[in-house]
């Protein structure tokens, strides 16, 4: 893997980011600068390595734009959801201690309810256009240098995580990499497992602000290849875009597949969908039944993983795997299973229980204590409360 930088010096043309319905291109020389521009914008304003900032941005080119500002900036960015209330918002951006909040036009409505109301918020940004009491980042972002600021060091997402209960958690995990040209180990892993490389063209169906879309477009972009973002779902257009673009890598959660299967079978049939060698999914329970007709469909390229935006562990499994064992998310490929009753230890084969990772990547609920200790056991594994 390398970084956006070394494939934008390389191959400068090269299509990094092409927004599926405006079919607006971002090269890897765009992309490249306009980053730079980004943090040397950050920079300006003061904000320096370990300084929070909140984003609440619908699908764009700038969502990723600004993502790969922050993590060569050293910031930590926390995309919020979309569909959320202001006063969820306001909540999210006082726990995270954000200095600065990109909103976006499409969603003033509740963006600008917030201006002035968080006293640490130092500056409000908007993009595609601009509300009473923001500025405009692209206008702001343009006039900022194209090269690297002095002081470059990775950055880090911080996704919050709602649970069944209470407000949401700020999830920070602890990354082993402080230098922008190392590579994560399990950003590499993944990729090599999924086999993504220069060559890959991947469909970003869902919403960025989402851990797997957000996780899986960085690391795309983190070997060179191309990514195909959706501005919003539509299944009939995804099937347009994978033959358009001979799309062979992609991320779905269950109710996509469930959508595309209830096109009319003369429309899913119109369109070619052999280049598709890697389809992966997540994110919740996908019916037997379902997964059964993906796989009629498009052949034995399904791969599903169970995680958590906490990043703990990961299961995974092919199509060949389930297919011999449906309904499995598959054995642990980053830390350790172990399925634990009410008492505290292992049930035999067969049992229910609660999903506990041992050995796997630490992190902590931001400001929450008492929530972080809750996640461990006595023997040191983290749950995310799964059954």
């Amino acid at each position: 893997m390398a970084h956006i930088s070394v494939t934008a010096a390389e191959n400068p043309q090269r299509p990094a980011i092409i927004m599926g319905n405006s079919g607006e291109v971002v090269t890897y020389k765009q992309l490249d600068e306009r980053s730079n521009q980004g943090a040397h914008l950050f920079r300006s304003l003061g904000l320096q390595s370990g300084d929070h900032i909140g984003m609440m941005v619908e699908n764009c080119r700038q969502f990723l734009e600004i993502v790969q500002a922050a993590l060569r900036s050293g910031i930590i960015f926390t995309p919020i959801s979309t569909h959320l209330r202001s006063d969820e918002t306001r909540y999210i951006l006082d726990n995270c201690n954000a200095k600065l909040f990109i909103g976006s036009k499409k969603l003033a409505a509740v963006a600008g309810e917030l201006h002035g109301e968080l006293p640490q918020i130092q500056h409000y940004f908007m993009l595609n256009g601009v509300e009473a009491g923001f500025e405009s980042w692209d206008e702001a972002a343009a006039t900022m240098p194209t090269t690297p600021i002095a002081d470059e060091s990775m950055g880090t997402p911080m996704l919050y995580s709602s649970g069944t209960t209470g407000q949401p958690k700020g999830v920070l995990a602890k990354s082993p990499i402080s230098d922008i040209h190392e590579t994560h180990p399990n950003l590499a892993a993944f990729a090599a497992i999924f086999g993504f490389n220069e060559s890959t063209r991947y469909l970003s169906p869902a919403p960025l602000y989402h851990a797997a879309p957000m996780h899986y477009n960085n690391m795309l972009l983190g070997v060179g290849g191309t990514t195909l973002v959706m501005e919003k779902f539509d299944a009939e257009r995804a099937l347009q875009l994978i033959e358009e673009h001979k799309v062979t890598h992609s991320q779905w959660v269950p109710i996509m597949f469930i959508r595309m299967l209830k096109l009319p079978e003369a429309t899913r049939q119109k369109y070619d969908c052999s280049s598709m060698q890697v389809a992966i999914h997540a994110a919740a329970p996908c019916p037997i039944e379902i997964k059964e007709k993906m796989i009629d469909w498009w052949g034995e390229v399904i791969f599903e993983y169970y995680s958590g935006s906490e990043g703990s562990g990961m299961t995974i499994i092919d199509s060949a795997s389930w297919l011999t064992h449906k309904g499995s998310v598959g054995p642990a490929i980053s830390g350790e299973l172990h399925i634990v009753g009410e008492d505290g230890e292992e049930v035999a084969t067969g049992e229910t229980g609660t999903i506990y990772i041992g050995n796997g990547n630490p992190f902590e609920y931001y400001n929450e204590p008492e929530k972080t200790a809750g996640a461990y056991n006595k023997k040191g594994w983290s749950t995310l409360g799964d059954v």
